[in-house]
């Protein structure tokens, strides 16, 4: 079902995860994250609007990696005990004010971003809020390697139609901006991702006929418009049985209730399939099913189970 894919950990020091609303984009960020962990890396996760439920899908409290340093939320991971996961919050004030310091006006900036200049910019520039946060992730994926903070980050970015905009930005502005330092970190940023060394997206989708369609067309956008790369699609919440499947095509399942429920899910893993296979057919970096877990509010440790599935099928990075 999933085909051979390259070591999604580390092939790149970014990874952007993004997707349609529902899809459950930020479940795969916080699996992801935990993977990577367990596979003995320090990983940074970060949120772009203090998103709920991700620090507690990660092991920890709500209140956690909302503060400006972030907080560790998980230490000695993996079989080599160097995992671990520490949670931050970017935002566009925060960026700003990171970004005016290092010219020398960080006095200034906390003015700006305490008056809610930002919100006022963004409004007369579209696209600068994103690109000053593009601007914060570039200055972390700087931090990461062997002798950095971090050896991978991981965004929980924002849902499809956002993520085009937002990923569109670094080249929008340094087309409008004719010089200076924000024209110089557009094109930084639109660097950074344009090299898969760097930075990669993560498309999430669902195996269902509407969110796969969206992922084509989010990735042919992506690709026509950024030149971003992209590692293995995460096909989440993918509920195949086979041995129901095989008894339903035998004829071999009981009157009644029970016989109806075979049925059914027998028809929602056949679909589940075809699914699969638009996505191999159009995204030629491979995917990665995540198989449906049957509970109305996913926890730590179905992330933790989810993660163990991942790390095992992907194998431990070189």
């Amino acid at each position: 079902m999933n085909k051979k894919i390259d070591h999604m950990f580390t092939m790149s020091r970014l990874l952007v995860v993004a997707g349609k609303g529902g899809v459950g984009k930020t479940t795969v960020t916080a699996v992801i994250a935990r993977a990577s962990a367990d596979a003995g890396l320090r990983v940074l996760v970060v949120t772009l609007d203090s998103r709920p439920g991700l620090a507690e899908l990660l092991g920890g409290s709500p209140s956690d990696g909302a503060d400006y340093d972030g907080t560790m939320i998980q230490t000695h991971l993996g079989a080599t005990k160097t995992g671990s996961i520490q949670m931050r919050t970017v935002t566009a004030g925060e960026a700003l004010q990171d970004y005016l310091a290092t010219q020398g006006l960080a006095l200034l900036a906390k003015r700006l971003v305490s008056s809610g200049v930002v919100g006022v910019v963004a409004s007369a520039a579209p696209g600068i809020d994103d690109l000053l946060v593009l601007g914060k992730l570039k200055h972390l994926v700087g931090l990461t390697g062997p002798d950095g903070d971090h050896d991978l980050i991981i965004v929980d970015g924002p849902a499809a139609g956002h993520a085009i905009s937002f990923l569109q930005a670094p080249a929008a502005m340094a087309e409008t901006i004719s010089g200076g330092p924000l024209r110089s970190q557009a094109i930084e940023v639109r660097s950074m991702l344009q090299d898969p060394k760097k930075c990669r997206v993560v498309m999430v989708t669902t195996p269902e006929t509407t969110p796969v369609n969206e992922l084509i067309e989010t990735t042919e956008k992506l690709t026509q418009s950024v030149g971003v790369a992209f590692a293995p699609v995460i096909v989440n919440g993918v509920d195949i049985s086979l041995e129901v499947s095989s008894l339903v095509a035998s004829g071999e399942i009981p009157d009644g209730v029970l016989g109806d429920a075979m049925r059914y899910r027998a028809t929602r893993s056949a679909l589940h399939l075809q699914a699969i296979d638009r996505v191999h057919e159009h995204m030629l970096v491979g995917s990665f099913a995540l198989p449906h877990i049957a509970t109305a509010s996913l926890q730590a440790h179905d992330v933790v189970a989810l993660a163990d599935i991942m790390r095992k099928a992907v194998g431990e990075p070189a």
